[in-house]
């Protein structure tokens, strides 16, 4: 009867410590899988030109890492959308 007591305990706290480990790495799992979410989602974004970008909280502009030779950062730039220019009604056209 000792022994069986015994394998309950062990197997009780074998299940304890796995239900532990799962829950201690639930939330670094969580933070990798939203981390490349985040960074695929930006890629996207990136890539289909989408001008959101410029007033998204979660993405900030500190750094130009592709910009053609003689660029320079500028700190606190405000971003403005400007509309495109009105087509010439035919003035001057013949």
């Amino acid at each position: 009867m000792g022994r069986l007591d015994g394998e309950k305990r062990i197997v009780t706290c074998m299940l304890l410590d796995l239900t532990i480990g799962l829950v201690g790495l639930a939330f670094p799992s969580w933070l990798i899988w939203r981390a490349y979410r985040t960074s695929v989602e930006l890629d996207r974004r990136l890539t289909s030109g989408d001008a959101s970008l410029l007033t998204d909280d979660r993405f900030t502009v500190d750094r130009v890492t592709l910009g053609p030779p003689g660029t320079q950062l500028v700190e606190d730039v405000q971003f403005v959308m400007v509309a495109p220019p009105a087509p010439n009604r035919g003035e001057g056209v013949e």
